[in-house]
């Protein structure tokens, strides 16, 4: 039986807005409510999974309200936490910068022995609104050592992404996220690579195909301007007519 990794502490912080509640209940009943309010108290949810190596990680979930009224409550929550997932708005670059100037802050601290950080770059899919570049998230990511995701509750893109990543640091401390993710690019960029070989290969063989067919039915067609030819040039012979012999007078 695999081993099972519990109690593991999970907090959600970041702007009110962003779209915590949104993740949490994307990420444990696989829902999405575009009329889902903002949490104005903390709420709990439990959810194991199982990793491709067979392992299983449970998580023991809080996401705060961000309101800044309920501030000084999330810290009651965050202090003995093992993940604390920041959360932001791509469409809002207020909400990035809250996320690395006060929300950050007050986690970074933290005296939990192999905390782990990551970063939840929410609302992917609004890419036409998008305020704060994938490239400022990854960046500020590296600064500080956490895992970071693009992720959008609407479409569930990265959600699972997210949580995988974190149950493998979880397991191996020293998992190297970003080492794993240029691996996999690699491997996506050898198989796209040989894809496009293979698709060029069956164009090129399709061409050859039709240009063989091509000749071939033009060898068996008759060549018509030579027969034309021929029946121009060539006469009807007829005997010449035989004249008559008459008589002297």
């Amino acid at each position: 039986m695999a081993k099972i990794e519990q109690f593991n502490k999970v907090v959600i912080v970041g702007e009110s807005g962003v779209g915590k509640t949104c993740i949490l209940s994307q990420f444990i009943e696989n829902k999405f409510d575009e009329k889902e309010v903002s949490s104005l108290t903390t709420q709990y949810r439990r959810k194991q999974i199982e990793l491709v190596t067979g392992q299983n990680v449970i998580f023991d979930i809080y996401d705060t309200a961000g309101q800044e009224k309920f501030r000084s409550i999330a810290k009651l929550y965050y202090k003995s936490a093992r993940v604390v997932i920041l959360v932001y708005d791509i469409t809002n670059k207020g909400s990035f910068e809250e996320m690395k100037n006060y929300w950050y802050e007050q986690v970074k601290d933290i005296q939990t022995e192999n905390l782990i950080l990551a970063i939840a770059a929410n609302k992917s899919d609004l890419y036409e609104e998008r305020q704060v570049e994938n490239n400022d998230g990854e960046e500020f990511a590296e600064k500080i050592n956490a895992i970071f995701v693009e992720t959008s509750a609407k479409n569930d893109s990265g959600i699972d992404k997210l949580f995988e990543n974190i149950g493998y640091k979880i397991l191996d401390p020293h998992y190297n996220f970003r080492a794993e993710e240029e691996e996999r690019r690699k491997k996506y960029m050898k198989q796209k690579k040989r894809l496009e070989e293979q698709e060029r290969e069956e164009v090129n063989a399709k061409t050859n195909i039709a240009k063989v067919e091509k000749k071939q039915n033009e060898e068996k067609k008759p060549n018509i301007e030579k027969t034309e030819s021929f029946r121009v040039t060539t006469k009807t012979f007829k005997e010449p007519k035989k004249q008559s012999k008459s008589g002297c007078c």
